[in-house]
């Protein structure tokens, strides 16, 4: 039983109990719904005939759907368990755990072996983070300065990873022939075209430039330019040609707005005298 789990037990008056060793046929009812429940959302997304949802809040509605209905069977037998059962305490329990976290100077953060990127302002600084279920709040002096989506292992990543480029992009500016090497370079690229622009350019161009070019376009990206640029940058992988920086720099910028000229004409000493003589 883990500390959070006694926690949770204490706070509703819940008393908690243990299978006995050897004897797994003891949680077999607890088991047996959990398949049960696998099996009915594999039946619901078949008649569905998709399993692509625009969101996540969608999937949860339909997961709700299916819970919620499987939940009708046990109706009255949940009527009969609910004469005895104690009322709630006045307030939940904590849905988050509060762990201490302190940013290095490279702008991350470890939270349970889970690598965080912040912005550089918040480098050296002690923070409380709240760890939810999806997602997770850094607290500072009692003000809550950053929430991020809880990061999760994906593909060959052994270790979980939330990197913003945005946050890291100023560091990269100034040294960008560590890009190469960066052992956070993978978990940066905003979109998989961007992955794709890297891995053409380190192998047609030289590592310098290759890296330079790079950290130009994601300076870009930061900009308020990722999607644009995406765009772009799909176009010329189609036309088998390497992105020129200068060109999508010029491409992106704002449009020149044209400047009035404005002519002001300078009043004589002379219509001052004017003026105050007629106030006399």
């Amino acid at each position: 039983m883990t500390k959070r789990y006694a926690e949770l037990c204490r706070h509703y008056g819940l008393r908690a109990t243990r299978c006995n060793p050897g004897q797994s046929n003891e949680n077999g009812s607890i088991e047996s719904r959990n398949n049960t429940l696998k099996t009915a959302l594999e039946q619901a997304l078949c008649l569905r005939g998709s399993r692509s949802f625009d969101a996540r809040p969608d999937y949860e509605t339909f997961v709700d759907t299916i819970v919620q209905r499987m939940n009708t069977r046990a109706a009255k037998f949940l009527v009969t368990e609910r004469a005895m059962l104690k009322p709630l305490p006045v307030r939940r329990t904590a849905e988050f755990e509060e762990i201490p976290a302190r940013v290095s100077k490279y702008a991350i953060f470890n939270l349970k072996g889970a690598l965080y990127s912040v912005p550089s302002q918040l480098i050296g600084h002690r923070l409380m983070v709240r760890q939810y279920a999806q997602h997770v709040e850094c607290w500072l002096g009692g003000h809550c300065v950053l929430s991020l989506p809880r990061a999760r292992p994906g593909g060959a990543q052994r270790a979980a990873r939330a990197i913003d480029y945005r946050h890291l992009v100023g560091a990269l500016k100034r040294k960008p022939g560590a890009f190469a090497r960066w052992v956070l370079r993978d978990a940066a690229f905003p979109r998989a075209v961007y992955r794709q622009t890297w891995e053409r350019l380190i192998s047609q161009r030289p590592e310098r430039e290759a890296c330079k070019t790079m950290v130009g376009l994601l300076v870009l990206a930061a900009d308020g330019h990722e999607a644009q640029l995406a765009q772009e940058l799909e176009q010329l992988i189609e036309l088998e040609q390497l992105p020129d920086l200068n060109a999508l720099t010029q491409l992106l910028a704002p449009p020149k707005g044209d400047v009035p000229q404005v002519v002001v004409t300078l009043p004589t000493l002379a219509s001052y005298d004017e003026l105050f003589e007629v106030s006399l």
